[in-house]
């Protein structure tokens, strides 16, 4: 299922976002998720139109994956480009100067972002927004962080998203501790949110570029792909990874280096993934002697990430588990 509306005016807006509630509701989104793709439409569409000479169309496609379903909207447009996607993609920003909801609220509204832009060039923008009941049972997760005893901010940081087909997640450990510890690692997260469609190892390579004018960091990433059931680890500095209730526990190395100074040597390790599989991923903070015996695998995410972190965490350094079952 496909429609396309051809976007000169803000009658043509709303002609969209009357097309896309239409079919959002015939894929069986609920009252909420209707409201929130409305409102997405509209940001891109005032967009388009507010761009001087701009011709442009809004495309919406019903998706399936499996057994999830969704829907994707794309907006392109023959405007002037964007000349910063990083500088856009701040919170109160809009490509148009509105008082909208900009592209940082649009990405908040949605599962999936894609932008390809540059000064002067056509404007692509591509966002899918999936229903969660259909997916989000796949698998569940659990983060417990604390910064340095005496300090307001940590250097540690945690992103999870979670796709129909994958789940991308990390732990970021920056140097020291702190404020400028604090701003290392949002920049790091600030890539993964803007590349978690990425390869891995695309990914690091964001990171190390994004990193180069701060102390820099240690992290693991890790991605699992629900359809082939294969885990994939890329890990660089001392943050560890550990895979329990498979045939061997699965403790993936670790690559010497700091992302955003040197890292040499960097691979993605790929291995088979169970269901039901319980991934451990933290920092140093966490005192890496906690076992997990049969009884404690069964528990939740929660009551996992609770034992650690009650019984391993070091006061004396910024700390986070993530836990995902």
């Amino acid at each position: 299922m496909t429609e396309k509306i051809i976007i000169n005016s803000e009658l043509d807006v709303l002609k969209a976002r009357i097309a896309g509630k239409k079919m959002a509701a015939a894929i069986g989104f609920g009252e909420i998720a209707l409201a929130e793709i409305e409102i997405v439409i509209s940001e891109l569409g005032t967009n388009i139109v507010k761009h001087a000479n701009a011709r442009g169309e809004i495309v919406f496609n019903a998706l399936t994956d499996g057994n999830a379903r969704g829907i994707e909207i794309i907006a392109a447009d023959q405007g002037p480009g964007i000349k910063d996607i990083d500088e856009m993609m701040t919170d109160g920003r809009s490509t148009t100067g509105t008082l909208g909801i900009g592209l940082s609220g649009v990405k908040r509204l949605t599962d999936e972002f894609y932008l390809q832009s540059a000064e002067g060039s056509v404007t692509i923008l591509r966002v899918r927004k999936w229903m969660m009941s259909d997916y989000r049972s796949q698998i569940r997760y659990s983060v417990l962080s604390k910064p340095k005893s005496g300090e307001r901010v940590s250097g540690d940081a945690c992103f999870f998203k979670h796709l129909p087909s994958v789940a991308v997640f990390s732990v970021i450990d920056a140097l020291g501790h702190g404020f400028h510890a604090h701003e290392a690692a949002v920049q790091a997260i600030s890539v993964l949110e803007n590349s978690y469609h990425r390869t891995l190892y695309e990914i690091v390579e964001r990171c190390h570029k994004k990193l180069r004018n701060t102390r820099g960091c240690a992290a693991a990433f890790g991605r699992i792909d629900f359809k082939t059931l294969k885990f994939q680890h890329i890990s660089v500095g001392n943050v560890e990874t550990r895979v329990y209730s498979t045939p061997a526990q699965l403790r993936p190395a670790c690559t010497n280096g700091i992302i955003g100074t040197i890292i040499e040597n960097i691979r993605v390790e790929e291995y088979p993934y169970n269901k039901g599989a319980c991934i451990v991923m933290f920092s140093d903070g966490i005192s890496g002697k906690f076992e997990l015996d049969g009884a404690m695998l069964r528990k939740t995410p929660q009551e996992i990430s609770d034992f650690i972190f009650s019984n391993y965490a070091k006061n004396h350094d910024d700390a986070t588990v993530l836990v995902l079952k």
